[in-house]
C-alpha cells in the first residue's frame, strides 16, 4: 500500500469551488434519537475520512481507469445554510448515534500533458453510487473500516457517466457532477428526497487533522475486508447538502481523484 501526504502545492492546486447553482433550497426534517430538526440541510463529514484508490497509474501517458472508495463518519448535522445545528452536533450528544457514508466511483483519467509524469489530465466519471446510514450504536472505526456500513439505510444515490473535470499541477481544477438520490428512508427524513440532488464537496489533502491510514476497508453489513493490493490511501474531508427540488441541480464536487495527478509527483519523489 502507498500512504501519502500531498505536498502543499498539490493541495492548493486541488482546491475547489464549493457549490454551483442554488445548493440550499427548501429544508427537510431529519429525525433521530435527539429529536426532529425541521431545518436540516446536510452533513459535515469528519475531516479524517479516507479515500482508497485502486488501480490508478500516475505514470501513464495515456489513460488510467481506477476505482475510488470514500468513507467517513459525520462530524455534525447541518442546517440549510451549511451551519451546524445546535443540539444535533454529534460531539454534544455523547455518542448517542452516528451517521456514516460510503461512496464508490469508477473513473478514467486521460493525460493531456506528459513529460516524465502526467502534469495535466482530464477525468471521466464512468459510474458511481453512495449510501448513508443512521446508527444508534456508535461503532464506526475509520482505521479498520468496521461499522461504516451498518445501521439503518438512510439515503442512497447514483452518479451517472459524466465528465469529471480536469486537473493541472499548477493551476488546479474542478468538476461538476450530479448525484441523483434514489432512496430515502421516510421514517427519518421528510419530505422524500427522491427528486433531489446531493451536492458533495470533498477535498483530498495532507495529514493535518489526525488521520490514520486504514488497515482494512469497509465491507457489507458493518464488516471489513482486506485493502486492495497496491492501493493508494488518502485522507479525505467532505461535506454534503441536499437540494429538495423537482429538477436536479448540478453541484460542484472536489473530483474524487482530482488530486491524483499531484499525487503522482509526490509518489515519484518519495521513491527516490
Amino acid at each position: 500500500m502507498f500512504k501519502t501526504k500531498l505536498k502543499d502545492f498539490a493541495i492548493s492546486a486541488a482546491a475547489i469551488t464549493v457549490l454551483a447553482g442554488s445548493s440550499y433550497a427548501s429544508a427537510a426534517t431529519l429525525t433521530n434519537s435527539a429529536g426532529s430538526f425541521s431545518n436540516w440541510g446536510g452533513f459535515d463529514w469528519a475531516s479524517n475520512g479516507t479515500a482508497i484508490v485502486n488501480g490508478f497509474n500516475p505514470l501513464s501517458a495515456t489513460t488510467s481507469t481506477f476505482d475510488l472508495t470514500y468513507y467517513a463518519s459525520a462530524n455534525s448535522i447541518l442546517d440549510t445554510g451549511g451551519v451546524s445545528i445546535v443540539g444535533a452536533t454529534i460531539p454534544l450528544l455523547s455518542g448517542n448515534y452516528e451517521y456514516t457514508i460510503q461512496a464508490m466511483l469508477n473513473e478514467t483519467s486521460t493525460c493531456n500533458v506528459f513529460t516524465t509524469i502526467c502534469t495535466d489530465a482530464s477525468f471521466q466519471v464512468n459510474s458511481g453510487s453512495f449510501n448513508i446510514w443512521y446508527d444508534t450504536s456508535k461503532d464506526a472505526n475509520q482505521v479498520t473500516g468496521a461499522g461504516i456500513t451498518d445501521g439503518i439505510l438512510l439515503i442512497s444515490g447514483t452518479i451517472t457517466s459524466q465528465p469529471g473535470g480536469g486537473f493541472n499541477i499548477i493551476s488546479g481544477g474542478s468538476a461538476t457532477l450530479q448525484a441523483l438520490i434514489t432512496t430515502t428512508n421516510p421514517l427519518y427524513i421528510s419530505p422524500t428526497l427522491l427528486t433531489s440532488t446531493a451536492t458533495t464537496t470533498l477535498q483530498i489533502g495532507s495529514n493535518i487533522t489526525g488521520w490514520i491510514a486504514p488497515t482494512s476497508a469497509p465491507a457489507a453489513a458493518g464488516g471489513t475486508q482486506a485493502l486492495p493490493a497496491g492501493a493508494i490511501l488518502l485522507q479525505a474531508d467532505g461535506n454534503q447538502n441536499f437540494t429538495a427540488s423537482s429538477v436536479p441541480e448540478p453541484g460542484t464536487l472536489a473530483l474524487l481523484g482530482i488530486a491524483l495527478v499531484g499525487l503522482g509527483v509526490s509518489r515519484r519523489r518519495s521513491a527516490k
